[in-house]
C-alpha cells in the first residue's frame, strides 16, 4: 500500500538537525511502500531548500544535490490537480489551508494514509481517518 508524503516530512529527510522519529520512520517505510506526493509538493520541496540557500544556510550546490537525491527516491507524483471548489470544501471542512487540502485530497481520493508533521494537516488527516501512525 502507498502513502502520501507531506513536505514537512520529506524535507526533514535531508535536514539532519530537523529529523524526527516520525520522519525517519516514514523514510524507512519507503523501502516497502510507495510514497505519493501531489504536484504541489515539487514546488514546496524546492522552496524549502531555496529559502535555506537564500539565507546562506545552504550552498547552492548542496541544494541542487538535495533535489537530485529527492528525485532518486522515486516518489510518485499525483498529477490529478483538484478543482479549486474541492480545495475550498476541504479547507473549510477541516480548517486547513488550500495547500494542505491538496495533500488531504490525494489521500482521500486514493484512500491511502498521509504522513505529515504539520499540526493542522495532521489533525485533519486524523479526523479523516487517514493519518499515517508510525
Amino acid at each position: 500500500m502507498s502513502f502520501v508524503v507531506d513536505c514537512s516530512v520529506a524535507a526533514r529527510w535531508f535536514l539532519p538537525d530537523e529529523s524526527t522519529e516520525y520522519s525517519e520512520a516514514a523514510f524507512d517505510l519507503l523501502a516497502s511502500r510507495q510514497g505519493v506526493v501531489p504536484g504541489l509538493w515539487l514546488s514546496e520541496f524546492a522552496n524549502v531548500f531555496l529559502k535555506l540557500e537564500r539565507r546562506k544556510l545552504l550552498a547552492a550546490d548542496l541544494a541542487e544535490g538535495v533535489a537530485a537525491r529527492a528525485e532518486a527516491l522515486g516518489l510518485q507524483v499525483d498529477r490529478d490537480t483538484p478543482a479549486p471548489s474541492r480545495l475550498f470544501q476541504l479547507a473549510r471542512t477541516y480548517g486547513i489551508s488550500a495547500y494542505d487540502a491538496t495533500y488531504l485530497e490525494v489521500a482521500l481520493r486514493r484512500g491511502i494514509p498521509l504522513a505529515c508533521l504539520d499540526g493542522g494537516l495532521r489533525q485533519a488527516a486524523r479526523r479523516a481517518g487517514l493519518f499515517l501512525e508510525l
